[in-house]
């Protein structure tokens, strides 16, 4: 996809109501009650989806969170976030801070939106997708200590119906985890809630 097509296509998508849940619910892990109420408790943190072109073409970064023993989502592939910090007053506040931190992102980036929040049990986060839009290629600078890798996705991927199977996944000792949507790509598996932000995007960009 043309990168100055996908931000067109972006920016009238967000302008219109979002799939949310029933996105969500595609790629949701089996017997996930997904549109249970927000725990009062749950604590706010955001991401950042951004955009940006390479090759003509559009890509989106995330990347494979370090193997630490005190993060829940160790080892999983994800876009760069965090939690909000109490001296943040909004969820762009956070997702950009998070993104320098981890990625080295800065400068003048556009933010065009954001989709749909979702709930993560296992942590107890309500987490905010915010999306944005680099004119140009990042330069980015990995923080090896929380990052133990980079992946530049191109977006074209997410219209292959190949590319979406249900695997098992191990995530204790003692639970496997049985037939999770996943996205399969060269080489890895994309599931959970970055999954499901994925199957809302690729439902708003495909005009659904």
């Amino acid at each position: 996809m043309d990168a100055h097509e996908l931000k067109t296509r972006l920016t009238q998508a967000l302008e219109r109501p979002l799939p949310g849940l029933s996105a969500h619910r595609r790629m949701a892990i089996p017997g996930r009650y997904i549109d249970a109420p927000i725990p009062d408790t749950a604590r706010k943190a955001a991401v950042l989806i951004l955009f940006y072109s390479k090759l003509d073409r559009a890509f989106t970064s995330l990347i494979r969170r370090q193997t630490l023993e005190t993060d829940r989502h160790s080892g999983q592939i994800s876009f760069p976030g965090g939690k909000m910090e109490s001296f943040e007053t909004s969820p762009v506040q956070t997702a950009l801070r998070e993104a320098r931190e981890e990625i080295g992102v800065d400068g003048d980036l556009e933010i065009l939106g954001s989709l749909t929040p979702l709930y993560i049990p296992v942590s107890n986060f309500h987490v905010y997708p915010i999306i944005a839009w680099s004119e140009k290629h990042p330069s980015f600078i990995i923080q090896p200590e929380e990052v133990d890798e980079l992946i530049e996705l191109d977006l074209d991927l997410l219209f292959n119906p190949d590319l979406k199977t249900a695997v098992d996944i191990p995530v204790l000792s003692s639970l496997v985890l049985e037939k999770v949507p996943v996205y399969e790509m060269h080489g890895m598996i994309i599931w959970g809630a970055t999954a499901m932000m994925l199957s809302e995007l690729e439902i708003i960009l495909a005009g659904g």
